[in-house]
């Protein structure tokens, strides 16, 4: 992999960037690799744990870049729909022994997968929780999407696995209040806020927030506002109503 170091592969979303990726192919998914680019540059990946732009440093490169750069010295980060751990190592190895990352992600099998991640690379500054996030404490229905990071809340589903509710957990458990939240849920946005409202509203920590639907943007709109944050695309650029991509910042 190293002689792919030097190259930019164009987006996935191209003719050109899903015809570079087809070489890919031949890769075992238990392979462990090392991150071309971006803020994970150099640190050990399995390659079939997430779509392959993890590990080239093409996924959500541009809203990883602005989230790691806000990061200072000592800060707690929750990482709430931490998946495989993209946003977690990234968090872990910017606050090295200074600050403490809490990863949140309902799926056991990808909780193995961070897990193993964080043994990769040697991070111990990470507290992992094997529950979802939500209005309520209990236990919640999920069902399983198109691929493991589509992990979703449904009445229906057939698993039923732990929840917690933001307010809850941080008070059974006397942990610091987060300085930095990242939110990406598949649609339980709105309900993580709701759980999380005395927290959120008491100690205002920046939020990134991924949205699946226009419903999720009304909710999170009207919390957010209530409790004093501005609302941007994470781009910085346009109207954040067009975007599903968020950052929430106190007022």
């Amino acid at each position: 992999m190293k002689a792919l170091a030097g190259l930019r592969i164009p987006p996935v979303s191209t003719r050109t960037g899903r015809l570079a990726r087809l070489p890919l192919r031949l890769l075992p998914p238990t392979a462990v690799v090392h991150v071309l680019s971006g803020p994970l540059r150099g640190m050990r990946w399995i390659s079939g744990s997430a779509p392959h732009g993890a590990w080239l440093g093409t996924l959500e490169r541009e809203k990883l870049r602005h989230f790691v750069h806000g990061l200072r010295p000592g800060m707690t980060v929750w990482d709430i729909g931490a998946h495989v751990g993209l946003y977690t190592l990234a968090s872990a190895r910017t606050l090295a022994t200074e600050g403490t990352v809490c990863a949140f992600e309902p799926l056991g099998q990808n909780v193995a997968l961070l897990r193993r991640h964080l043994a990769l690379n040697g991070l111990v500054n990470v507290e992992v929780y094997e529950t979802a996030v939500g209005d309520r404490s209990g236990r919640l229905r999920m069902s399983a999407g198109d691929s493991p990071s589509e992990f979703h809340a449904d009445p229906a589903g057939p698993f039923s696995l732990p929840v917690c509710a933001v307010d809850d957990w941080l008070e059974s458990t006397g942990a610091r209040p987060p300085a930095v939240v990242k939110i990406d849920a598949e649609g339980s946005e709105a309900a993580i806020l709701r759980g999380g409202a005395r927290t959120f509203a008491t100690h205002r920590p920046r939020m990134y927030l991924s949205l699946h639907s226009d419903t999720q943007q009304r909710e999170c709109k009207t919390l957010l506002l209530r409790w004093g944050y501005h609302i941007a695309a994470v781009t910085g650029r346009g109207d954040p109503d067009l975007t599903d991509e968020w950052i929430a910042e106190a007022s």
